[in-house]
């Protein structure tokens, strides 16, 4: 399994794909924009995406609708600090698997993360 994850903060994305990697053996590819996140997607298979939503050109909402608009089915978990009621209609209205908020206990936050992506992994394998 592996994972890509996007977050336009270098200290928080070295710091999810540690956790991932190290305690929760879920193997990740990093990347710090929405446009670079889009030629992995387009040249790599990943089993789930992991995306921001407070990033600079693109938000996580936006980056959401593009790759669905190039027909790319990626399993997508919306991971923000921000809060708002929005944010969460907007991204289920566009298909997000999971929405995840970035606050709390960091073992219980990616705890919850990996959680989600084994429930994503599994849901889609019975398909």
């Amino acid at each position: 399994m592996r994972v890509l994850l996007i977050d336009d903060d270098p200290l928080f994305l070295e710091l999810s794909k540690t956790f991932l990697e190290v305690f929760h053996d879920i193997a990740s590819d990093a990347v710090d924009s929405a446009g670079e996140a889009l030629q992995k997607l387009e040249k790599d298979s990943y089993d789930v995406v992991i995306s921001d939503y407070d990033m600079p050109f693109m938000n996580g909402i936006a980056f959401l609708k593009t790759i669905r608009n190039k027909n790319i089915k990626t399993p997508f978990i919306l991971f923000t600090g921000a809060d708002k009621d929005k944010i969460i209609c907007q991204a289920m209205e566009n298909g997000v698997s999971s929405y995840i908020q970035k606050n709390g206990d960091l073992r219980a936050l990616y705890s919850e993360l990996s959680t989600q992506i084994w429930q994503i992994i599994n849901s889609y394998a019975s398909y």
